[in-house]
């Protein structure tokens, strides 16, 4: 398990944000960036002890708005629908090995969402408004992992996950002196647990790593509560090459250089979102993600990755706007 030891752990441990009428404009669950193993997927291997890992990770969803003509039917109704062009979020993440078992992460969202709109009524006319942007700091995510007693002859490694989502997000965004509604701003004003697992198996150059997690959430700002949520991934890695660069005449003095290939399915599951005590109609569904990726690795130290989530289900309850792709980049260090 040297590649996943070795790896910089840097989970980028960001749940959902909470968004009551919608189920895929929030942050996804995402664990950042490693120096080998998988992208987004967690590893069971803990960092070694006396280890640190930093990092920033940019993660974007694009997705296909829904129409004037559905916004204002949803008005007729009263029903909660609204659109988003677009959300961003850029996670700050840092993670220390205590002891050689045991790993504690911290990661701070700053999120983005833009292209808001909603069908209202005015006069009984249904018209459809445009929103502000609604930016500002996320809740911030702190995250244990202890690792099992691996199995050596089968190259496996068995890991438990532990945490918290912090009330540090911003959940007063205002516009026109009136409060956004509790799904559009960037924190849920409260805290909400989660516990998981995550197995690790090395065969050759590859691996094959996946993991569950499950954050139970708890009523916030407004009288909102987000859909709990199962986060649900595998992956399989791979280093197609290996080298290492000579620097200075003596060629005493070298860097090692390494590609990794990373392909992954990412799942979430989450429960409809109750909004002052009554549940939304849609919010909620499973989605999946099928993330191609690739990873640099210099000395050992730095890393730069890189991957496409693409929609092979999109389960989503009620009318809620597609996502049309997912795309993340970042750079870690470890030290």
């Amino acid at each position: 398990m040297n590649i996943l030891k070795r790896s910089a752990w840097l989970l980028a441990l960001t749940l959902p944000i909470t968004s009551p009428a919608a189920f895929a404009d929030h942050p996804s669950t995402a664990f950042g960036v490693n120096q080998a193993g998988p992208l987004i997927t967690i590893p069971a291997a803990a960092l070694p002890a006396g280890k640190w890992s930093a990092g920033l990770r940019t993660e974007r969803l694009t997705f296909s708005p829904l129409s004037d003509t559905v916004l204002e039917q949803a008005a007729l109704d009263d029903e909660d629908i609204h659109s988003v062009d677009s959300l961003t979020t850029h996670y700050a993440s840092l993670a220390y090995g205590v002891t050689d078992r045991f790993t504690l992460g911290l990661t701070l969202p700053y999120i983005s969402r833009e292209g808001i709109r909603a069908g209202e009524l005015h006069l009984g006319t249904p018209e459809v408004h445009a929103h502000q942007e609604a930016d500002g700091l996320g809740d911030a995510t702190l995250l244990g992992q202890y690792q099992l007693a691996s199995s050596d002859p089968a190259n496996i490694t068995l890991g438990m996950l532990f945490g918290i989502q912090l009330s540090t997000g911003d959940d007063q965004v205002a516009e026109a002196g009136s409060l956004l509604e509790a799904e559009f701003q960037p924190g849920s004003g409260t805290w909400h647990p989660m516990i998981g697992v995550a197995a690790s198996k090395r065969i050759g150059n590859s691996n094959l790593d996946a993991n569950l997690l499950y954050l139970h959430s708890r009523e916030g700002s407004q009288q909102s509560r987000i859909g709990s949520l199962l986060n649900y991934n595998i992956a399989w890695s791979h280093r197609i090459n290996s080298e290492t660069v000579d620097e200075g005449h003596d060629h005493n003095s070298h860097r090692h250089i390494d590609w990794d290939l990373v392909m992954e399915l990412n799942g979430e599951l989450r429960d409809k979102t109750e909004a002052h005590h009554h549940k939304e109609a849609h919010s909620g569904g499973n989605l999946i993600y099928l993330s191609p990726g690739a990873r640099l690795t210099i000395a050992d130290r730095f890393n730069l990755h890189a991957s496409i989530g693409i929609p092979v289900l999109d389960d989503s309850h009620g009318t809620q706007a597609d996502v049309d792709y997912r795309t993340n980049i970042g750079l870690s260090l470890s030290f």
